[in-house]
């Protein structure tokens, strides 16, 4: 947790939070102990960003219209559930594995200085 928290600008307890959430899932395992932390229980390849998501988040329900439906709320209904179909496919479509393996590409296309 604490490189993770030195990586990344997310407060302590938050990331208490998610990794607890992530724990109950069974996500990661915990260990504890001066050489202690989180750890995958299935490969980086096997869990997907909306798995994770969806544990950090909770389920996507569909909501009981508070207001009689109109024409306007119906279109605005519509679009928003094709922008959440949408997200969720590419969630879907990533792993955890994907996400590593952008980010050290991206590493490797930055600028080299010389000096």
């Amino acid at each position: 947790m604490s490189e993770i928290t030195a990586k990344q600008p997310i407060p302590e307890r938050y990331l208490e939070q998610i990794l607890t959430s992530l724990r109950r899932a069974g996500v990661v395992q915990s260990h504890r102990g001066s050489r202690g932390g989180f750890v995958l229980v299935r490969e980086p390849w096997q869990i997907t960003l909306l798995e994770i998501v969806t544990l950090v988040e909770g389920e996507r329900k569909e909501r009981e219209p508070s207001l009689p439906p109109t024409l306007e709320r119906n279109l605005v209904h519509e679009i928003w559930e094709q922008a959440n179909t949408a997200s969720v496919e590419v969630l879907r479509s990533y792993t955890l594995q994907d996400l590593c393996q952008q980010r050290e590409a991206r590493l490797q296309q930055g600028p080299m200085y010389y000096i």
